[in-house]
Order: structure tokens, then C-alpha cells, then sequence
């Protein structure tokens, strides 16, 4: 035994340098190997796994594993674009003539003068609540009557809330006063008050903290209420000159003067956040001077409104009153006073309005308004009062239509019906993603079609490439047509559409020789509906009469809390509720005919079910037409029985297939949104499978195997990748096929294939087309302490990576615009059909070379880095943010992270981008990853038995050990940089990443406390007391002072117009409502839940760091923003142009940030340098080749 052991070590160490290294000195750091051989076999040994694992494992030769029972033909023929757009245009006039006949019976309900404000339901009571008005009588006055072509279910119309504003209480609802009214407001005024307004604040901060909180809270409440057009400007008595709002298309980036957009309101609440008050003023004459100038600066809009807030002091000193800019001959300027009395005695606080055009001409009745300043509704009254005194203009009986408005407490757009009255002004509030639901679902299987709503003045407020509403990690911004269509001739196709009700409208594109089609058609002259098609080559994605077959097997819906198996039970797979008995069947919102009907059904709560308990039915229905179709698809239920067979080959691999210990879940998904997974499991009702990266990319990369970089698994197995194909056949529906297996799988695979990997100078690692790491030793390594998800090449190899934009047919630096950020990101594109093995294109004596090949039949790179040394190589990263350092250029050759620069200068006037910014493609629809609400009931879970037993300890090698389900290779001790004298295998929870008692993303473990052989601790009940109590006297101290000093631990300032929610510290238990922790009305249907982020297949972007372990830095990884990196990548539909080496511009100064940075108190203290033509300020990290060994 001992003798063939001795001759097998002879036969490996001879035989590994002759076929990987070709040279027995191969080992020697110092000594250059030429291993191209080597990579070239690896990556077709590689191809053929990959190959072999999605035909063994996935079933990608499909018929073999198809059990036909009954077959039958479907027509999937899609409409054409004219009848799609009068299906479209139908629902929504249907939908926005229901609300107005609804508006017009709420004003025969008002009596007299005298009716005070009301909302219905009050705004935080009313999250994921409506009213549901039922009126089948709306039918009769339906102007296009379509009768035949809608749906039962939309006579149900889904309010969002109903509203009175009158003009006596300045529209504010006093019965709902732990809620400032600031969305109602602002509509109130749009509608009373429309015309243009420059509004001055002027805020006395040498007064008592009190008082200067009452002055700023007014002053915020009043910008929350003006529109974006409305210009503003703030002025603080203690100093010169102004507050200085961002001003993108100005020479230094900033004025004294502002619009009233999100952002600059969002300025204004930072600053209003860190005021404090001040010793002394300056005088007011000199105040007014800065007035007047401030008069004379530029073109301000007719109506002026001078607002000052102080207190008593201008009572004793009437020299305050020439702060005042007075002016003989502008009847339009309006001067007011905001005097705040404070009563110590009864610790509350009053303010008063005096309107300066009387108290000046030394009238007795200067007084407009003087209120108890007690809780916000107060606050917003008077801020309201403010605005109101200036003139107002308004048409009595005629609806008007706002919106869409961002509503943060909804994730959602509302658009606002509104009928002004004599009295006032009533409304209805509807929600966007309603109104336009089938444009955020649009459908295009050709990958060349896209549609958009906008208004009448070419704003586009929604497209097929917009997030969904409740998806967007940010508000959506509307953007003008000509940024979106960035074409020469799209001036003159706007002008079609605003001048006729329907037609088309077909252009060439001369710079591509391919015609476009533009078809649109009107709603009700409020919005114009838009389809745009280009003309290609015929797509495979087109079927017609597919052959459909029948399976009678068991349908099990993924709700296995409410329907469990029969002839199975459920258990407890990771931190999910699965079963392994059967596979479970998904359906999407976009397999509904009403994807927001059944969004609105499935947060309904206990009536859910019943819901749930009708598509149950009607899928398993064996005869057609026996039960009525609940509202899905005509396509879904052949789709449902075509991927219900597939499940009983993926339970026989999952449970008995060569990988199987290294594969979490497979699953398939059709294009209607339909999806089968095993293990059977539980999802969230609001998951779209077909926005995911694995779904979107196997599509844009067709006959590819496609490998998704590693994410985070929420369903409690570590870090993933996803490993996905489309199948495409005449036969069947287009399906994406897909599986998650463990990251150590992949790299199991290469030191498997090649074990010199291993070696301590070697390093291998697999990248997709993008240029992010499938894997890497670094992803591997426990003494790393960077980032694992959304690792690019320039963060781990960044001296390869500048080394490889020297090979220009390899690697391409590409441009593409988002348009509802109004972002231009910058990726990398590396060619998949690299004939050559690629290496060094500088030549010299180098001390790291590397070698790269295309994996035959994927989306994927294999690299070889052989390192003698650590070499330094610059490829800069912002810390910060995803802002380019240096968005004036990109040059091809210049190495730099992917990242994004601003597009919002190109909307400037009289900008000289234009024919620049028509150069950059759309970077098409973004892939969804995890980064909204969830619902998974880990906590039921973890009562149930587990599915699997994977049995950790039996492997006694990190061979067998690595990439094993569930388990880790432990080999670090719990300081996190002490090496194990006997490394073991165990359960990845007991050492996350292969430290010993890690904390995992998850929450799991205790880094520094946890030894092999702890049993038990009895301090941590007694701790846990301790900080209990400790919190408990905290929080009564905190809401003792703010009694003392607020009145009200309740004042929340929450939602502005434009998506402010002015106050950071504002709480999901501030909100009035009894269930306010569930969104969906979830957990109404399972006692114990918690509400954490969703499971694999779909990602989520976390902001997980490993924690610090040998070597303590992180490179600044633990500063980079992880973002949707996005695979900034899927920019799927088009090609994204190239720029060239010498392309510049003529900015004198790098584009201001998209969103400015969350200031604090310690940024004021900050050096701030000059803005030269030359110059560039940003923070840096500098990457020098941190991964060498």
C-alpha cells in the first residue's frame, strides 16, 4: 500500500508540469511558464462541463424529458401594434372615466361654504389600502364603450384615496393631523395658485432653539407645497450672501437661486437638518441690499411672495421692517410676516401672519392667521396660509389631471383627479402603475419593440425600460422625448403625435439603414400611448401554432403555508418552506391580464386565499371552459401543464444526479412569466422572474450558456451562481432553464480541471462577458475581508485589466443612457469570440502574466495569472459612489471601474451635447435584483425538519468539502486570523466563509467568541436584560424632551410632492396603522413571519462585508457602494456605441453627483478647493494588484 503510494506522488509530481507547464522549473516564481496550452485545454475541458451539466442536470435536450398526454395547437400570434395600442388606450380611458363620473357625484355632497377639509382614508393609515368603489352603472357613460373588450374585475376601481381640500382650513384635515397633508397641499395649489411664484425665505436664526425649529419647519412645509417651476431662494439673518441650490447648466454648478425640484428641496432639508441658532444678525439694511440684488439677478416670475420669520424682536425693533425690499410699482410682491410668540409657561409656542402690505400703510387689520403651533397638521395650515396669499386663478367645474406624483409610503406614482369648486378643490387619487400597467409589462419577444406613455409636452412618464415602481431602489425620473428617442428626425415624429389622435409614423435611421415604426393614439388629450417597433430580420423568439401538451400530473402552488402537498409534507430547505416531494408552480404578475389587479389581490390579506384558491382551480381544470378564467393569460394554463412535467425529471436529478450536492434549486420559466421550481418553494407574490439577469441575459445571448456572477442567496445557502439557457424551438414556448449551485462549485471545477491553480503563484479565475467575477480565489480566500457580489476585473486583477484595454479587439470601454435616472453608464464589453488565447500585450521582462480564453458555449472567460511579485497598476474607483472620476472623457485606454456620470447637463439650454447625447443608446430594460420589500416566514421555516441532511463531517478534505451544499471548509480560528492546526469540514453557519464562528450575512454567528469546544453561556440572558432596560429608559428620556421642547413625539414630515420624506429618522412604527409592518397583507395569512429580503432565483444586493480578518484593510471596499453594478450590463437591446481615445468636452469642471451625499455635521469643516478647467475632485482608491500573492 505504502509502495503504490509513493508511486502515484512520483507519477503527479512529473506528470503536472508536463501538462501544465510544459517546463519542470515551472514552480519557480522568478521563471516565466508559457501556459497557454494549459488554458486552452482548461477552457474546453470547461465548455464540455457546462455543456454536459445543463443537458444532465437542467434537461436542455427538452423532448426527452416532455411526457405527453394530450396535445393541442395555440396561436401565440402577438396583435398587431394598432389593436395592441386601442386595448391600451381603452383600459385607461375606461379607468380614468369611472374616476371622473365618481368626482362629479362627490360634488353634489358638498353643502355651503362651510365644509372643512377631509381625506379618506388619512394618508399612513391608508398603505397598500384603497377604497374600492364597485359602480356598474359607470358602463352607461363610457365614451368608447368597451364593454367587449374588458374584463369583469375592472369594474372594481382602485382609488387611492379620496380627498376634499376647502379653502377655509387652507386644505388641511385636522382629523388627520399625525400627517402633514404636504402631497394635498401641493396639489391644492397647483390647482389655486398655478402660475409661476418666487418665494424668498428669510429665517431670523438668533432666536431660542424653539422658536427657530417652529421658523424651519414652516419654511419647509411651504417648499413641499410649490411646484417645480416655482423659483426659490433662502437667506439666514446671522450672514451674508444666500443658500446656494444646485444649478447643473451654470458656469460653478450652484445659485443663489433655485427651482423647487426634488433635489433642491432635498438640499434645503439638509440644511434645515444642521442650522443651528446664531449670537448675533447682521444688520437689516444690509439685508435688503442683498434683496434687491437678488431682484435684479435674472428673470424671476411675476408673482414674488417675501415670507420672514422671526420672533418679538420686531415688536420692540420695527427696523426689522426694512429688511423688506419694498417696491411702489409691483403690485405683485407680497411681504409677510411669521411672528412666532413663545409661552414658557405652558411650554407651547404660537405663531402669527401678518400680511406687510397693511401693517405698512399702518392698518389696523394686518393679522391674517394666528395659530396654536401644536402638532404638524398646524404647521402645514400655516404654511399653506403663507402661499395663499398670493393671487389666485382657477376655473370652477372643470377637471383637471396632475401626476404622476411620487408617493414614498406606496413605492408607486399617483395621478390626482381634480374638480375645483367654489369652496374648494375635490380629487381622487389614482395609481399610476394602475393607469399604466401594460406598458411597465409590455412584452416584446423580439427584443425590438419598446413602448412609453407621455403628456402632452413630450415628457415621457412610464416605459417598457423603467423599473417597476415598487421595485426602483430610487424615484423614477420623467425625462423629454427627444432624450429617450435621441434621433435627428424625432422632433418631427413628436409633432405627429401631438397633432393627430392615432396613426404612424416610419423612419429610416440612416446611421444603421433600419427602419423605425412609431404608432401611438391618444387618451382622452391627456396622455399619448406610444409603441415603436424596428424592422428586423424575422426572430426565431415568433411562434404560431405550438404544439401544447397536456401533463395530468398534480399541480402544487408555491403557497405550500396555505396548500400544502397531499401525498407529501414540507420541510425546511435552508431558511425557506420547500418540500421535496413535488415541484411548485409560480405564477408572475405578468401572467395576468391585469398584473396590478393581481398585485392589488395578493395584499389583501385572508382574501388572498381565496384568490389563490380560484387559479388553483382553473389550472387544474382538465376541460376547457368548465371554469371561468380567473384573469390570467389565455396562454398560462398550457404553459402551466407544458413546465409541470419537467418537474418529475428535475426531483429524480436533484435527488440522484452526479451534481447534486452542489445544486440549491432548478427551475425553468416561460415567457408568460410561469414558473416550475425543485425543491418546491415558497415565493413572494410580486417576484417578475422574466426582469431577472439570468432570464434577461440567457435571452440577449442565445445558444450560450450563461453564468451569472455570485450573489447572495436569502434562502439561507451562501453566496450562488446561476447557471441558465434559453431553449428556443418552433414546438414550445421560449424557456429559460436555470439552476443556483454554490460558488465553491465553480471553483471547485477549475482546480478539479487543473489542479496547478492551487499552486501558491497561480491564480484562476472565470468572468462573463461583462467583466464580473464568476470566480475567483479571492471570492474564496477567509482572510479577504472586500465585497463578493458585483466584483469586477479592475477591483481583484487591476494590472490585467489595464494590460487587456490595450487589446482592442478584445475588450471594448462602451457608452449607454438610463433615462429615467438620467445617468450615461460606462461597462465593459469583452469579446466571446476570441479565437487566440490572449496574454501580455506589453511586452518586457514582467514579473505577473496572464492568459485568457473564451469558455466554448458560454458567456464566460477562464484566466491564468501567473505572479512572481506584487505589482502596482492604477485603476481608480470612487469610495463613495458610482460617480466616473472623470466624466469630461473616456478613453479606451484608461483603466477604470465601471461607473456612472450625470446626462442631466444635456437637458441644459443651449448646451452644445446635443449631437453627443444622440450618439449614446439606451442601456434597454435594467434586470431586477432584490432590493424592495420581501416576504419570507424564515422564522415558520425554522420549526420544520430539514429537507436534507448534508452530513458536513463525512468530508475529510477541502477537496470533497469545497463546494458542498451547506458546508464549509473551516480554517480559521475565531480571531479571525489564526490558522486551525487541524481544518475540518462543517455546517457554513458554524463557519461562514471558512472562519470559525463568522458572522454571516444572515446574522448567524459570533466572530471572536466562539471556540470548537463553548457549550453553552449563561451571560448572554442577563446582557440581553441589561441592554433591554437600558434601551427602554433611552427612549422614555428621548420623548420626555421632545414633549418639553416639540409638544409631540409624532411630527412627522414625511410626504412631500416629489418624494421627500423630509425627516431621516421617520419609522415604519410611526406609522397609524395596525398592521403597518406588513406591506402585503402577508402575514394576516401565517401566525410567525418575518419580512426579509426574497431567495434566489432572484437576487438581492446586499450590503454585506466579511467581516475583517488577517491583513485588516479592505482596499476601501467597505466604501463602494455595491449598486446594481449592475451588470450595468444588461443593457441589453442595443448596441452600445464606442468612444473614442481622444473624445472630450469642453466642460470646464466634472458633472455634478445625480444625488448629493447625505451631509453631516463633521462635512462642514471641510476644505473646499477651487474648480479649475483642469482640475478633478474626487475621493479615490487606488488598486494596486491587492489580489497578488
Amino acid at each position: 500500500m505504502k509502495f503504490l503510494s509513493l508511486l502515484f506522488t512520483i507519477i503527479t509530481t512529473c506528470y503536472v508540469p508536463i501538462i501544465f507547464g510544459q517546463n519542470e522549473n515551472c514552480t519557480r516564481p522568478n521563471y516565466r511558464c508559457d501556459y497557454e496550452l494549459s488554458v486552452e485545454k482548461l477552457s474546453e475541458t470547461l465548455g464540455k462541463k457546462f455543456n454536459e451539466i445543463v443537458a444532465t442536470e437542467l434537461g436542455s435536450d427538452y423532448s426527452t424529458h416532455f411526457e405527453v398526454r394530450t396535445a393541442s395547437k395555440v396561436s401565440r400570434n402577438q396583435p398587431s401594434d394598432n389593436d395592441l395600442l386601442f386595448t391600451i388606450a381603452s383600459k385607461i380611458t375606461y379607468k380614468l372615466s369611472s374616476a371622473a363620473t365618481i368626482l362629479k357625484d362627490m360634488s353634489k355632497a358638498i353643502n355651503g361654504n362651510n365644509t372643512p377639509s377631509f381625506t379618506y382614508p388619512c394618508p399612513f393609515n391608508s398603505i397598500r389600502k384603497s377604497v374600492f368603489i364597485k359602480n356598474v352603472e359607470l358602463f352607461e357613460n363610457m365614451p368608447l364603450d368597451p364593454k367587449s373588450q374588458m374584463l369583469e374585475r375592472f369594474k372594481d376601481l382602485k382609488v387611492k384615496r379620496q380627498y376634499y381640500l376647502s379653502h377655509i382650513d387652507y386644505a388641511t384635515d385636522k382629523d388627520c393631523v399625525t400627517m402633514p397633508h404636504s402631497n394635498l397641499r401641493y396639489l391644492y395649489h397647483k390647482v389655486v395658485h398655478p402660475a409661476s411664484k418666487f418665494v424668498v425665505f428669510i429665517i431670523d436664526n438668533n432666536m431660542s432653539s424653539g422658536s427657530l425649529q417652529h421658523a424651519v419647519r414652516v419654511a419647509r412645509e411651504m417648499a413641499y407645497a410649490l411646484q417645480s417651476t416655482d423659483v426659490i431662494a433662502l437667506k439666514m439673518t446671522n450672514t451674508t450672501g444666500f443658500l446656494k441650490f444646485d444649478d447643473t447648466c451654470s458656469k460653478d454648478g450652484i445659485s443663489s437661486l433655485g427651482n423647487a425640484t426634488d433635489n433642491n428641496k432635498l438640499l434645503l432639508r439638509e440644511y434645515f437638518s444642521l442650522l443651528d441658532i446664531a449670537p448675533s444678525n447682521v444688520s437689516p439694511l444690509t439685508i435688503n441690499k442683498e434683496l434687491k440684488a437678488l431682484l435684479a439677478e435674472k428673470s424671476l416670475p411675476t408673482n414674488k411672495l417675501f415670507v420672514f420669520l422671526t420672533d418679538t424682536k420686531i415688536l420692540k425693533n420695527e427696523t426689522w421692517l426694512k429688511v423688506f425690499p419694498y417696491s411702489t410699482n409691483d403690485d405683485n410682491m407680497k411681504f409677510a410676516i411669521g411672528l412666532i410668540y413663545e409661552n414658557d409657561a405652558a411650554r407651547n409656542s404660537s405663531l402669527g401672519i401678518f400680511h406687510m402690505d397693511k401693517w405698512h400703510n399702518h392698518s389696523s387689520n394686518h393679522s391674517v392667521l394666528r395659530l396654536h403651533i401644536n402638532n404638524s397638521g398646524v404647521v402645514g395650515q400655516v404654511a399653506s396660509a403663507f402661499i395663499s396669499l398670493l393671487p389666485d386663478k382657477y376655473q370652477n367645474n372643470l377637471i383637471i389631471t396632475e401626476g404622476p406624483l411620487w408617493e414614498a409610503t406606496e413605492r408607486d406614482f399617483m395621478v390626482s383627479l381634480m374638480l375645483p369648486i367654489s369652496s374648494g378643490i375635490l380629487g381622487l387619487d389614482l395609481y399610476w402603475s394602475d393607469l399604466a400597467e401594460d406598458i411597465i409589462y409590455f412584452k416584446d419577444l423580439n427584443l425590438k419593440k419598446r413602448a412609453f406613455v407621455m403628456d402632452f409636452t413630450g415628457k415621457v412618464l412610464m416605459h417598457s425600460y423603467f423599473p417597476r415602481p415598487e421595485t426602483a431602489s430610487e424615484k423614477i425620473k420623467f425625462t423629454h422625448l427627444e432624450s429617450v428617442e435621441a434621433y435627428d428626425f424625432i422632433h418631427g415624429v413628436k409633432q405627429e403625435m401631438v397633432s393627430k389622435s392615432s396613426g404612424n409614423f416610419t423612419v429610416t435611421d440612416q446611421s444603421s439603414s433600419k427602419s423605425i415604426i412609431y404608432s401611438w393614439r391618444w387618451v382622452e388629450k391627456l396622455y399619448i400611448v406610444c409603441i415603436v417597433s424596428e424592422t428586423v430580420g424575422k426572430s426565431f423568439f415568433n411562434k404560431t401554432n405550438i404544439s401544447l401538451a397536456r401533463s395530468n400530473k398534480e399541480i402544487l402552488f408555491h403557497r405550500l403555508d396555505l396548500f400544502p402537498p397531499k401525498n407529501g409534507k414540507i420541510c425546511r430547505h435552508f431558511k425557506q418552506i420547500a418540500t421535496i416531494d413535488q415541484g411548485t408552480v409560480y405564477l408572475s404578475p405578468s401572467s395576468f391580464q391585469s398584473p396590478f389587479t393581481y398585485l392589488y389581490d395578493m395584499g389583501n390579506g385572508h382574501e388572498a386565499v381565496t384568490y389563490m384558491q380560484n387559479y388553483l382551480a382553473y389550472l387544474k381544470s382538465v376541460a376547457h371552459g368548465l371554469l371561468s378564467n380567473p384573469g390570467l393569460k389565455n396562454e398560462i394554463q398550457q404553459d402551466v401543464g407544458f413546465l409541470n412535467s419537467l418537474l418529475t425529471f428535475y426531483k429524480n436529478q436533484h435527488l440522484h444526479g452526479t451534481y447534486s450536492k452542489y445544486i440549491v434549486r432548478r427551475y425553468a420559466v416561460t415567457e408568460s412569466g410561469v414558473l416550475v421550481m425543485y425543491p418546491g418553494t415558497v415565493l413572494e407574490y410580486d417576484y417578475e422572474p422574466v426582469r431577472r439577469p439570468w432570464y434577461t441575459y440567457a435571452l440577449e445571448n442565445p445558444d450560450k450558456i450563461v453564468l451569472t456572477p455570485p450573489n447572495l442567496d436569502v434562502g439561507g445557502a451562501g453566496y450562488v451562481v446561476s447557471i441558465s439557457y434559453a431553449l428556443k424551438n418552433p414546438l414550445h414556448p421560449t424557456i429559460v432553464v436555470s439552476m443556483d449551485v454554490t460558488m465553491g462549485f465553480l471553483y471547485k471545477l477549475l482546480i478539479d480541471s487543473m489542479p496547478l491553480c492551487e499552486k501558491a503563484h497561480i491564480k484562476c479565475f472565470i468572468m462573463n462577458n461583462r467583466g464580473y467575477l464568476v470566480s475567483h480565489p479571492g471570492l474564496m480566500d477567509p482572510n479577504s475581508s472586500g465585497p463578493i457580489e458585483q466584483q469586477h476585473i479592475t477591483h481583484k486583477e487591476s494590472m490585467i485589466a489595464t494590460d487587456m484595454l490595450n487589446h482592442k479587439g478584445f475588450v471594448t470601454k462602451r457608452l449607454c443612457s438610463n433615462f429615467y435616472d438620467k445617468t450615461i453608464q460606462r461597462f465593459y464589453e469583452f469579446n466571446t469570440s476570441l479565437p487566440n488565447i490572449l496574454s501580455n500585450a506589453v511586452s518586457g521582462d514582467h514579473c505577473v502574466h496572464y492568459y485568457i480564453s473564451a469558455i466554448p458555449g458560454t458567456n464566460a472567460f477562464i484566466g491564468l495569472v501567473n505572479a512572481s511579485c506584487v505589482a502596482a497598476s492604477f485603476c481608480p474607483c470612487s469610495m463613495v459612489d458610482r460617480l466616473c472620476l472623470n466624466c469630461n472623457r473616456m478613453e479606451q485606454t484608461d483603466c477604470e471601474c465601471p461607473c456612472e456620470c450625470t446626462s442631466e447637463i444635456y437637458e441644459c439650454p443651449n448646451t452644445n451635447f446635443t449631437k453627443f447625447n444622440q450618439e449614446i443608446p439606451l442601456c434597454g430594460m435594467m434586470p431586477e435584483n432584490n432590493n424592495h420589500k420581501s416576504h419570507y416566514f424564515h422564522n415558520f421555516a425554522e420549526t420544520l425538519q430539514a429537507c436534507f441532511d448534508f452530513q458536513c463531517e463525512t468530508y475529510s478534505t477541502r477537496s470533497s468539502c469545497l463546494g458542498i451544499l451547506g458546508c464549509e471548509w473551516c480554517q480559521v480560528d475565531s480571531d479571525g486570523h489564526s490558522q486551525l492546526s487541524t481544518p475540518y469540514c462543517t455546517s457554513q453557519s458554524l463557519c461562514f466563509n471558512g472562519v470559525l464562528g463568522a458572522v454571516t450575512p444572515y446574522g448567524e454567528g459570533t466572530l471572536g467568541h466562539v471556540s470548537r469546544d463553548v457549550t453553552g453561556n449563561y451571560l448572554g440572558p442577563i446582557a440581553g436584560c441589561i441592554v433591554t432596560i437600558s434601551l427602554v429608559i433611552a427612549v422614555a428620556i428621548y420623548c420626555y424632551r421632545q414633549n418639553v421642547t416639540t409638544a409631540s413625539c409624532h411630527n412627522l414630515y414625511v410626504d412631500g410632492p416629489a418624494e421627500t420624506w423630509p425627516d431621516a429618522d421617520v419609522q415604519m412604527s410611526h406609522l397609524q396603522s395596525d398592521d403597518t409592518h406588513d406591506l402585503s397583507g402577508q402575514d394576516k395569512l401565517l401566525p410567525a413571519m418575518e419580512i426579509e429580503a426574497p431567495i434566489s432565483p432572484y437576487r438581492v444586493v446586499t450590503g454585506y462585508r466579511r467581516p475583517h480578518t488577517a491583513g485588516g484593510s479592505d482596499h476601501g471596499y467597505s466604501t463602494m457602494t455595491p449598486h446594481e453594478d449592475s451588470e450595468a450590463t444588461g443593457f441589453s437591446v442595443n448596441d452600445p456605441i464606442i468612444l473614442s481615445d481622444d473624445t472630450k468636452s469642453d466642460i470646464s469642471c466634472p458633472l455634478p453627483a445625480k444625488i448629493k451625499p447625505r451631509l453631516k455635521a463633521g462635512d462642514l469643516s471641510v476644505t473646499v478647493l477651487p474648480c479649475g478647467k483642469n482640475s478633478v475632485l474626487a475621493p479615490v482608491t487606488v488598486h494596486r494588484h491587492m489580489e497578488a500573492s
